[in-house]
């Protein structure tokens, strides 16, 4: 079995994330938009689910707290366990071909 660097639940949510629904195609570059505390002494802060905090633990992802709405980016090693999902036979590729194109322009451009 090929280590991405990504546990099972954390695929499955990059899946959720990035997958196409409405016939929009999300993209890394443009993060993952977070929730904000709407009350208590956080109000106005990011709001970091677990899968998110884990990612961000390991240096997959950084948050922008500095946006309006606050967003999670992934890091080159993100990226790059992003890339490793994509030789995993159970990944569906034509489904997320966008997120290979995207990765592979990534590569490219490094």
């Amino acid at each position: 079995m090929v280590d991405t660097g990504l546990t099972r639940s954390e695929e499955r949510f990059i899946r959720w994330s990035f997958g196409t629904y409405s016939g929009s195609n999300p993209s890394l570059s443009e993060g993952i938009i977070l929730p904000t505390w709407k009350s208590g002494p956080q109000v106005g802060q990011p709001r970091i689910p677990a899968s998110i905090r884990d990612l961000v633990a390991r240096g997959l992802l950084r948050v922008a707290a500095g946006e309006a709405p606050p967003r999670a980016y992934f890091t080159p090693t993100g990226i790059d366990a992003v890339r490793r999902m994509f030789i995993k036979p159970r990944f569906d590729t034509q489904r997320y071909v966008h997120l290979w194109r995207e990765v592979e322009h990534r590569l490219e451009c490094e």
